[in-house]
């Protein structure tokens, strides 16, 4: 197993709805990784903003942390785990 810590900026494709943010794909490296799994989601307070933090799951073993900042409305890839 392999971690990475990145923060990058990421483009993704969400759903919002009820308050919720649900993430579905994003866009890293020129490759498009579409979610198949939320294991889980907090939220944490950056200033007058809010970051949620998403671990996610996608057509790999490997695990991602994604971060959509409530300020600026922009996405970051945060960490990576790498299986294998």
């Amino acid at each position: 197993m392999h971690y990475e810590e990145l923060f990058e900026p990421i483009e993704v494709i969400a759903y919002f709805q009820d308050g919720r943010v649900i993430p579905l794909k994003f866009r890293w490296n020129g490759r498009v990784y579409k979610i198949r799994q939320v294991h889980g989601q907090w939220k944490a307070r950056n200033g007058e903003s809010y970051q949620y933090h998403f671990s996610v799951r996608c057509e790999s073993p490997d695990c991602f942390e994604l971060i959509f900042d409530t300020g600026d409305f922009s996405w970051q890839l945060a960490r990576v785990c790498l299986e294998g």
